[in-house]
C-alpha cells in the first residue's frame, strides 16, 4: 500500500512537472562527458530563430519559452541538440564531436573579463528594441549607461565623450563605425548589420584590458559562429531601403552569410516633408560577407568583409552662409580571426584592415579625408578549474590624410570671405602587451586584475594601464561588481590639421544587480578623473535600472544623474554631460494574433551651451564678430523629451515562411527639442536648431 502511494505521488509530481506553465525557461548547458559548464553556448527556439540567447560565464541561460516549445542548443566543437521543453528548469547535455584521444574541442571565443560587464544584448534584444531601428549601436543607446546627447550612433557612456568609447568587432578595433558621417564625426547609423551579429557586450566603465586604446567604456561585438542546418534568408523593404541577408551552410563545416542594402530618401521624405525638410537627399549601397569555417573540433576561423558607398545633402545654415552641405564617402574593412585550442590553452590571431575616403563640401570649402588602419594581435588564453589567464601583443597602425580648403575664421564662411588650403598627414602607431588573470575562489567570489603596457615609438610617451575587478555573487539572484583602473587612448583630432588627442582616465565603479526570471534591478555609482590634453574632467554619477518581463508585458525604466566639471587654465565650469537627470522608459505589450505594441521615451535635462553676448563689426572681414559669454556663464538648452511608438504584426505563412509588418513614429508628440541656436548676420536674432520632428516609418521583413 505504501509503495502504491509513493508511486502515485511520484506520478502526480511528474504530471505537475510536465504541465507546469512557463513564461521563461532557466537552464544550464554542460559537456555530456565531463559535465563541465559551457559559457557562450547558443540556445534558441526552433520555431523562431530570432528568439535566442547565450549562456553566461557559468553556463546558465534564461530564455522566453514555454512547455511544448522546441529548443535548439549549439556550441563550437559540439553536436547541435534539439529537445522539447517539459519543465521550467532544465539541464542540457551537449556531446562533443568525435575526436582523437586526449584532444580537447575548441570553444566559442569569449572575453576573459566577460563576468565584469554590466549589460549585454543579443539579436532578439536589438530587433525588438523600438529605438534601435535594428542597429546594434543604437540599441546600446537604450541602455541605462548611455549618455549620448544627440540622436546619433556615436555612443557616449557614463558622461564621457563618444571619442573615448572603444568599439571592437571580433576583437578588432573599428574607428568611426558610423554611416552618414559629418565633418565632426557624428553619424546617424552604425555600419554593423544585426543579421550577422551574435551579441553586443557593453562595459560602460573599466573597459577590459584585453582590448587596447580605449579610455572610457567599451562595446564589443561578436559575429555568429554557428552553422545552420539549412539556408536561412531574410528580405526587408521599408520606406528608406530594400535589403537582403542569407546564411548558407557548406558541408557541415562552414557557413557563408551575405547581406546587402540599398537606401534611398524619396519615399521617406515624401511622407515626412516637414520633419525632414532640412535633408535634401541621402542614399547608400552596402554589401557584407561573413564566412565561418571549422577546420576541426579544435580550430575555427571567422572572416568578415564590408563595403559601403554613401552620400547625403542637407540644408546648412550659418550667419553668413545658407546652402547645401554635401558628403560623399567610401568605406571597406575586413576582419580575420583564427582560433586554435591546445589542451587547456587557446591561441588566437586577430587581424583587421580598413580603408575609407570622405569628401565634404559647403560654400567654397572642399575637404578630403582618407583613413587607413591595420591591426594585428596575437593572444593566448589559459583556462583552468579556478584560474584563467590571458596575455598577448597587439599592433595598431593608423594613417590619416587631410587636405582641402577651409575658411580662415569659423564665423565667416561665405564665398566672399578668405579661405586657405591645408594638407597634412598624421600617423598613430600603438604597440602594446598585456596580461590579465582572474581567480574563482568559489562560484560566489571572483577576482580579476591585469596590466597593459605600450612599447613607445615615434616620440610616444611611455604609459601603462591597470585594472582590478571583484565580483561577489552573494545569492543566486543578487551580485555586486566592483571595478577600478587607469586607461589610455590616442586618437585623431576631429578638427583641421595634423593633431592627435591623448586621453588618460582613472575610474572607480560599483554595480549591484538583482535578477529573477521576471525582474532585473541594477544600481550603480561611479567616479572618473580624466585628462584630455590641457583639460581635467571630474565626473561622478549614479544609475538605477528596473526591468519587468512576462509573456505579454515588458516594462523597463532607467534614470541616471551626473555631476561633471571641466577645469581648464585654472577655470572650472560644467561640462555638457553635467545632467541632474537622464531617463528612459520602455513599455511593450503582446496580444492575440502576434501583435506587438511598444512605446519608448527618453527625457533628460538640457545640456549647457554658450550664448552670444553681443557682436562687433569687423571692417577687415566685413562681418559681425560674435562675442560669447564666458564658460562660467553657460546656460542650459531646454529639456529634451522624445517618445516613439512601434506596432508590429508577425504572420506565419507556413512552417518555414514568416512575415513581419511594422509601423513606427519617432518623436510622436512632435516635441521641439533644441540642439543649438543659429543667428542672423549681426547676431541680434537667434532661431532654434532642432532635432528630428515627428517621423513616420513603415516596412516589412520576410523570413524563409
Amino acid at each position: 500500500m505504501k509503495a502504491a502511494i509513493v508511486l502515485i505521488v511520484i506520478f502526480l509530481r511528474t504530471l505537475m512537472g510536465v504541465a507546469q506553465p512557463c513564461t521563461y525557461v532557466r537552464g544550464t548547458i554542460t559537456d555530456a562527458e565531463t559535465r563541465e559548464r559551457l559559457p557562450g553556448a547558443n540556445i534558441r527556439l526552433q520555431a523562431d530563430w530570432r528568439t535566442g540567447t547565450s549562456t553566461d560565464s557559468l553556463g546558465h541561460f534564461i530564455i522566453k519559452a514555454q512547455a511544448g516549445d522546441t529548443l535548439v542548443a549549439s556550441f563550437i566543437g559540439y553536436k547541435e541538440s534539439a529537445f522539447i521543453i517539459r519543465k521550467c528548469e532544465i539541464i542540457i547535455l551537449l556531446e562533443p564531436y568525435a575526436q582523437l584521444t586526449g584532444e580537447v574541442v575548441v570553444k566559442a571565443e569569449r572575453l576573459i573579463a566577460e563576468e565584469f560587464r554590466t549589460m549585454k544584448a543579443d539579436k532578439l534584444d536589438i530587433y525588438t528594441n523600438p529605438t534601435a531601428k535594428a542597429d546594434p549601436l543604437l540599441a546600446v543607446n537604450a541602455m541605462p549607461a548611455a549618455t549620448t546627447l544627440d540622436e546619433s550612433a556615436n555612443i557616449s557612456l557614463r558622461g564621457s565623450t563618444a571619442q573615448e568609447t572603444g568599439i571592437f568587432l571580433n576583437n578588432v578595433p573599428i574607428y568611426d563605425g558610423i554611416r552618414y558621417g559629418q565633418l565632426n564625426g557624428i553619424g546617424t547609423f552604425s555600419i554593423f548589420n544585426t543579421a550577422i551579429i551574435n551579441n553586443v557586450q557593453v562595459f560602460p566603465g573599466n573597459p577590459p584590458l584585453e582590448y587596447g586604446n580605449t579610455s572610457s567604456g567599451l562595446i564589443a561585438l561578436q559575429t555568429d559562429a554557428i552553422i545552420p542546418k539549412k539556408t536561412e534568408t531574410q528580405l526587408s523593404l521599408n520606406m528608406a531601403s530594400v535589403g537582403f541577408s542569407t546564411q548558407i551552410p557548406v558541408k557541415q563545416k562552414s557557413s557563408i552569410s551575405v547581406f546587402g542594402n540599398h537606401q534611398f530618401s524619396g519615399l521617406l521624405r515624401g511622407l515626412n516633408p516637414r520633419s525632414l525638410e532640412r535633408i535634401k537627399n541621402f542614399g547608400s549601397q552596402d554589401l557584407g560577407l561573413h564566412y565561418f569555417y571549422r577546420f576541426s573540433p579544435t580550430t575555427s576561423l571567422k572572416f568578415f568583409n564590408y563595403s559601403l558607398r554613401e552620400q547625403f545633402t542637407f540644408d546648412f545654415r550659418q550667419p553668413y552662409f545658407h546652402g547645401d552641405f554635401n558628403e560623399q564617402g567610401k568605406r571597406n574593412f575586413s576582419t580575420l580571426s583564427l582560433q586554435k585550442r591546445v589542451g587547456k590553452g587557446e591561441f588566437s590571431i586577430n587581424q583587421g584592415a580598413s580603408f575609407s575616403e570622405s569628401r565634404f563640401s559647403y560654400s567654397v570649402s572642399d575637404i578630403k579625408l582618407r583613413n587607413t588602419n591595420f591591426f594585428t594581435s596575437f593572444n593566448y588564453l589559459y583556462t583552468g578549474n579556478r584560474f584563467d589567464f590571458k596575455t598577448g601583443i597587439s599592433h595598431d597602425n593608423r594613417l590619416q590624410k587631410f587636405n582641402g580648403t577651409l575658411p580662415e575664421i569659423d564665423f565667416a564662411i561665405a564665398p566672399i570671405h578668405p579661405f586657405f588650403n591645408i594638407s597634412s598627414t598624421t600617423r598613430i602607431a600603438i604597440t602594446e602587451v598585456f596580461g590579465y588573470g582572474k581567480y574563482r575562489f568559489s562560484e560566489k567570489i571572483m577576482i580579476g586584475a591585469g596590466m597593459r603596457q605600450n612599447i613607445p615609438a615615434r616620440m610616444q610617451p611611455l604609459y601603462n594601464s591597470l585594472q582590478a575587478n571583484v565580483k561577489w555573487q552573494m545569492t543566486e539572484k543578487f551580485s555586486l561588481l566592483l571595478g577600478a583602473g587607469k586607461y589610455h587612448r590616442t586618437d585623431f583630432s576631429r578638427g583641421a590639421g595634423n593633431a592627435t588627442l591623448f586621453f588618460e582616465t582613472d575610474q572607480l565603479s560599483l554595480d549591484a544587480t538583482y535578477k529573477t526570471l521576471r525582474w532585473e534591478v541594477i544600481g550603480s555609482v561611479f567616479g572618473k578623473h580624466s585628462r584630455q590634453d590641457h583639460q581635467l574632467i571630474e565626473t561622478v554619477g549614479a544609475e538605477a535600472f528596473i526591468k519587468y518581463q512576462s509573456r505579454k508585458w515588458l516594462a523597463q525604466i532607467s534614470v541616471s544623474s551626473l555631476q561633471s566639471t571641466i577645469q581648464q587654465n585654472e577655470i572650472s565650469f560644467a561640462s555638457p554631460f553635467d545632467l541632474s537627470y537622464f531617463g528612459r522608459a520602455n513599455l511593450q505589450y503582446k496580444f492575440g494574433g502576434n501583435w506587438v505594441v511598444s512605446a519608448f521615451s527618453l527625457f533628460r535635462q538640457g545640456s549647457f551651451f554658450r550664448p552670444v553676448a553681443g557682436a562687433q563689426f569687423n571692417p577687415l572681414w566685413m562681418v559681425y564678430e560674435p562675442r560669447f559669454v564666458p564658460v562660467t556663464g553657460q546656460q542650459r538648452l531646454p529639456a529634451y523629451f522624445n517618445m516613439s511608438m512601434n506596432v508590429s504584426k508577425l504572420i506565419s505563412l507556413s512552417d518555414t515562411l514568416m512575415m513581419v509588418f511594422f509601423a513606427s513614429a519617432d518623436n510622436l508628440t512632435n516635441n521641439p527639442n533644441v540642439r543649438d541656436y543659429n543667428y542672423n548676420f549681426d547676431y541680434t536674432t537667434r532661431t532654434e536648431e532642432r532635432f528630428a520632428q515627428r517621423t513616420v516609418f513603415l516596412g516589412c521583413v520576410l523570413n524563409f
